[in-house]
């Protein structure tokens, strides 16, 4: 139910782009915050179903101050949030944003937000597209327990 439902936002979304369906958002949800974080990422697969890459380069909420970009890398030994100019997506392929990895961020949120709690966002690609999401529900992040961890980014700063 909740995936066709999403699907129908993104249809509805996209009406006015020529080539709606050329690039897809699936199982995007947000990361519910602690108490007091300032920070919440988005996590979601983006399918390219072009013949050509395209890449997303932006990203905006109203429930946030800024959007950005980010992946972890192993610096001596520690995974390290660094911010990113953009995410490319093969042609025909897909990019698989997760905790621990590829994510968007949104930066100094307006409002705690809460597991269940709802927000939107936009999406901007390289094309000149943008996607309108609306009603992204919000999850707990668990962490993980192979040394990874799906850390809160309340005490992140902006680069």
């Amino acid at each position: 139910m909740k995936s066709k439902f999403l699907a129908l936002s993104l249809l509805a979304a996209s009406l006015g782009f020529a080539n709606a369906a050329d690039i897809e958002i699936v199982d995007i949800y947000a990361k519910a915050t602690p108490p007091g974080a300032k920070n919440t990422a988005l996590f979601f697969d983006i399918k390219n179903n072009t013949d050509k890459p395209v890449k997303l380069v932006g990203a905006s909420s109203p429930a946030a101050a800024t959007g950005e970009i980010h992946t972890h890398k192993e610096v001596d030994g520690m995974k390290k949030m660094v911010q990113i100019e953009n995410i490319e997506v093969p042609a025909m392929g897909e990019a698989n944003l997760k905790p621990g990895g590829l994510h968007v961020m949104l930066m100094n949120i307006k409002a705690p937000i809460k597991e269940g709690d709802k927000l939107d966002a936009t999406l901007e690609f390289d094309n000149g597209q943008k996607l309108e999401l609306k009603d992204i529900v919000a999850k707990a992040v668990v962490a993980k327990k192979d040394g990874e961890h799906g850390h809160d980014h309340g005490g992140h700063h902006k680069h």
